[in-house]
């Protein structure tokens, strides 16, 4: 990962200035340099020179077309704030492999000074489109105008939430850590989403974990995943299973409720139904779910 490879070449005036950049960044998209140098209290002669450094190694992108120059941080930059917050906090030490890469974010291993291991999502909601933007209405309300930098903070603070929300009634959702920026540190499950196998030994009782699971996390927590499947249930040799990525989770008194938790429902049992031959039916665990 380019940001931890960048991360022991920065000194802590850099991280001002990127800080500076940040700042200003929630006014407008670039940030002209009297502005870095108001919010780094840095003067003139060392904004300018740090400036040069942190955008000869490729964490900011300069404008120049104007006649004031200004600057905003790219994607580089952004995560190089976050790893190093967290590595100030001793959150983490040590980044581990790329584990998986997805449409809206990419997932490391990292290591903390203990040797524990855990798992590192990175939003990269940015890949997408603004196009796209009704499917994120439910993190961004009714902001029109948002840079992706601070559209995937939005999603890291939800997403950190709902697993917090889950993790305290002690159901099976990764146990957060922590989380900065867009970065969220968490539990690591050592396996594979369902998706990536060829067969498991005892489906029947995966099938029905994972309804069991659905139906707690509904009725203790107030919550639906709203993109459940097989991309999103991580299991292990032993039967073990966490249900991730809950971004597009919604509360259970959302108007739309009981047609997403059906959906939810639905999705599972038709993966299962396919693959596995289990029969089931949605209507009925959908009742389920709804019984006091």
């Amino acid at each position: 990962m380019e940001a931890g490879r960048l991360l022991p070449d920065l000194e802590k005036e850099d991280f001002r200035i990127l800080m500076a950049i940040e700042q200003g960044m929630k006014k407008s998209e670039y940030v002209k340099v009297s502005d870095i140098r108001f919010y780094s209290r840095y003067p003139m002669e060392e904004t300018l020179y740090r400036l040069k450094k942190v955008h000869k190694i490729g964490l900011t992108i300069r404008n120049a077309a104007q006649y004031v120059v200004s600057y905003k941080l790219n994607s580089i930059g952004y995560d190089v704030l976050a790893l190093h917050t967290l590595v100030e906090k001793e959150i983490i030490s040590q980044l581990g492999p790329l584990l998986g890469k997805g449409k809206e974010s990419d997932v490391y291993s990292c290591m903390d000074d203990e040797e524990n291991i855990f798992a590192l999502k990175i939003y990269r909601m940015g890949r997408t489109s603004f196009r796209n933007i009704k499917r994120y209405r439910n993190i961004i309300g009714n902001r029109t105008h948002l840079s992706w930098l601070y559209v995937n903070r939005l999603a890291a603070k939800r997403e950190y939430n709902a697993l917090s929300k889950i993790y305290d009634i002690n159901l099976k959702t990764p146990k957060p850590i922590d989380y900065n920026r867009h970065v969220i540190v968490m539990e690591y499950l050592r396996g594979k989403e369902l998706a990536y196998y060829k067969d498991i030994d005892d489906p029947e009782y995966i099938f029905q974990e994972i309804i069991k699971q659905m139906r707690l996390i509904y009725q203790k927590a107030d919550l639906i995943h709203g993109d459940m499947g097989e991309f999103n249930i991580v299991a292990d040799k032993d039967g073990n299973i966490l249900i991730i990525d809950w971004l597009q989770s919604v509360s259970a008194d959302h108007p739309n409720a009981i047609r997403i938790l059906r959906r939810d429902i639905k999705n599972i049992c038709d993966y299962f139904r396919k693959k596995y031959h289990i029969e089931c039916d949605t209507g009925e665990i959908l009742e389920s779910f709804l019984k006091e």
